[in-house]
């Protein structure tokens, strides 16, 4: 259906905007729809509102630095600590260390939602500032929580007896091993996602006082905004990566370093460091009060944005571009584990200088780049990109030169590029957002990227299963893995090649935007289309959540093997429908009710034979107390071989028959339950 043009004036909160996006085409000039108390010269600029050129330093917005200073600190230092503190330390379960990896990041997923909140229900007449300070303040209170809170014991009280295998554990390492902490680890999990949520609220409303300055600013400059505060949040986060990277590594906690601050003592340090944002954040931010907004109104609003073809247009290249461009190869890690050799630490540093780089980028652009073409500029740093980047994987891939600095030192390069790409998306969408839904639109737009990154990660895996790229291949450094390899690493990069050419969705530059917006029109069928794909549950794609668990990668190809879906839960499976209909469905849980509703959701409402559903269920364990649990008994009460669907057993022969004799045999089957999947995967 070919868009039809709107009428004059559709929404009365866009007839407020100097440069709406629903205006009458037939109006030849911006300047008409100025507001009386704005100057000739100023419309002449190119602003999109009035108020002049912020200045981010004055007292009005000096503020607003500290908010994206704090969420850097947050954002570089709270994800960190996942893994050396869950895992090493405690030595959670993949599940809840996985969880935790997620929850610390949801709250990104919901920006729009939280950006409806601001736009829609002021405190005390004001928008923003509240919203910030409440999540300032959740986010330093679970700070401090963690901060005070005891974490005992780790769960290897001397460090060395992580590397001893468990099959040659002693009396003595079993007596002084804290088999206790794991269960210390699901409160941390919810606190460390509620510190999440909080900092993301107050980034959401930070984003949408940005948004209102940026279109404050002339054309000419417009973006110097964005630049500023992106580049100083950069910055944190390079010094909270650095902070937790250097100080968070000791033996404790999975690190070659003979010193280190512990846990509370670093949650301690980053409540300090953001405690300043509270008094910043109410003082030094210029906001005024606004009346409540019509929310059943203001929803018919947003709807009809959404059916504004510059609205869906720009979305559909962003997720669309976002996920080609994104897709990548798996030998990346194994090639930089057992081909070059890369140390953590250089690892570590390698991060931090990928952030200067990017930060770089963000920075050239603002000073160079404000008036270049977006489409070529997209065009010729991929370019950069696929150049360097694939030249170093293939001349280490194949021998030529092999390098940790090597590999990590031209790869940061491409940062620079990527740096330029990323704030492009920023600069379109001040130029699509309207006067009252800021925080919504801002959110939107920032979104769909995260919501393409499932989908990558997912045709990743789809690409290179085939290729059967394991751990084992690459350490024997054959010509044929070689061979294997380089397929992929073209293939990645031919992706971001493909991804150029939804190029054609996106405006060249800020007046091509605005005159999109003015006569594009509109079409609903369009904007339900783009809902429609919004509201997919990506959370949480099933290839990263088993990469996650750190299974190996025998197990992973035996699960992902002739699958297109795997169900942690009958909402999920839900939502997968149309995919499960046409793939071999895999039901893997740790619940017991999880592991029965999706068995029966499976047989009964949507038609699958019990026979397909035995041979194509995978359950996975921690324990070997697991066996007894009723998730097995009812599995077993339906004919499904629980013998040969459990997939990860996490603990030694010796113990498991110490302990169940009974099993002895079971134990023997699933042995060479393994023997002949990995021969399979050989």
């Amino acid at each position: 259906m070919a868009p039809t043009p709107s009428g004059k004036y559709v929404h009365d909160l866009e007839r407020l905007s100097l440069v709406s996006i629903t205006k009458n085409p037939d109006q030849a000039s911006y300047v008409d729809m100025k507001t009386p108390d704005v100057s000739i010269n100023e419309l002449e600029a190119g602003a999109l509102r009035p108020g002049g050129m912020p200045v981010l330093t004055s007292k009005d917005n000096i503020g607003l630095l500290f908010q994206y200073a704090a969420v850097g600190i947050v954002y570089g230092m709270l994800p960190g600590t996942v893994y050396p503190f869950l895992q090493q330390y405690l030595n959670c379960s993949g599940a809840q260390v996985a969880a935790a990896k997620e929850l610390v990041i949801l709250p990104w997923s919901f920006k729009v939602f939280y950006g409806i909140i601001s736009d829609c229900f002021p405190l005390f007449g004001y928008r923003r500032r509240p919203y910030m300070l409440i999540g300032w303040t959740l986010c330093v209170l679970m700070l401090l929580v963690m901060a005070v809170m005891p974490i005992g014991k780790p769960y290897y009280t001397v460090a060395s007896d992580r590397d001893i295998d468990t099959a040659d554990y002693t009396a003595e390492i079993e007596a002084r091993i804290n088999y206790d902490a794991p269960s210390e680890g699901a409160k941390y999990v919810i606190i460390m996602f509620m510190c999440a949520f909080g900092y993301v609220l107050s980034d959401v409303c930070a984003d949408s006082i940005v948004c209102e300055l940026a279109q404050q600013e002339p054309e000419a400059k417009r973006g110097k905004t964005q630049s500023a505060i992106y580049t100083v949040r950069t910055v944190l986060v390079i010094f909270g990566e650095l902070l937790t990277g250097f100080c968070f590594n000791g033996e404790d906690y999975g690190g070659d370093f003979n010193f280190s601050l512990s846990f509370p003592e670093l949650m301690l340090i980053m409540a300090i460091l953001v405690l300043p944002v509270l008094p910043m954040t109410w003082f030094f931010i210029k906001e005024e009060r606004k009346p409540r907004a019509d929310f059943s109104k203001y929803i018919k609003e947003f709807w009809d944005l959404l059916c504004k073809r510059v609205v869906y247009q720009v979305i559909a290249h962003h997720f669309f571009a976002g996920i080609f461009s994104s897709i990548s190869y798996t030998a990346s890690s194994p090639v930089q584990s057992y081909m070059v050799g890369v140390t953590p630490i250089n690892n570590t540093l390698n991060d931090v200088l990928g952030h200067l780089c990017f930060m770089t980028g963000i920075m050239v652009t603002s000073k160079y780049g404000l008036h270049w073409n977006w489409r070529w500029m997209i065009v010729s740093t991929g370019i950069v990109v696929i150049i360097v980047d694939c030249s170093v994987a293939l001349i280490t891939v194949w021998d030529i030169f092999r390098n940790q600095w090597f590999w990590l030192g031209p790869p940061i390069a491409v940062q620079i590029p990527s740096g330029v790409a990323w704030i492009i998306a920023l600069f379109v969408t001040v130029e699509i957002a309207g006067v009252g839904n800021e925080g919504a639109v801002y959110g939107l737009m920032t979104t769909v990227g995260n919501l393409a990154t499932p989908f990558a990660t997912t045709l990743t895996l789809l690409i290179d299963g085939p290729f059967d790229i394991t751990n084992a291949r690459v350490q024997s450094d054959d010509h044929s893995v070689r061979m294997d390899i380089t397929y992929t690493v073209i293939i990645s990069y031919a992706m971001t090649i493909v991804s150029w050419g939804f190029l054609v969705l996106l405006p060249k530059q800020k007046k091509d935007t605005q005159e999109l917006a003015r006569t594009g029109g509109s079409s609903k069928l369009m904007g339900g289309i783009t809902l429609a794909h919004m509201t997919i549950d990506t959370m949480e794609s099933k290839i990263a959540w088993l990469v996650d668990l750190e299974l190996s990668d025998m197990i992973n190809y035996a699960i992902v093997r002739d699958s297109d879906t795997i169900c942690v839960s009958l909402e999920r499976l839900e939502v997968l429908k149309e995919w499960a209909l046409q793939s071999n469905p895999r039901i893997v849980t740790y619940s017991i009710d999880g592991t029965q509703r999706s068995f029966e959701y499976l047989v009964s409402v949507m038609g699958f034979t019990l026979e397909r559903l035995k041979s194509n269920i995978n359950l996975i364990t921690r324990r070997v107390d697991s066996f007894l649990c009723p998730r097995f008994e009812c599995l077993q009460g339906k004919g499904v071989n629980v013998t040969s669907s459990v997939v990860w057993i996490q603990i030694s022969d010796r113990r498991f028959i110490e302990k169940y004799l009974a099993y002895e045999h079971f134990l023997l089957q699933y042995k060479a339950l393994l023997e002949t999947k990995a021969e399979l995967t050989a």
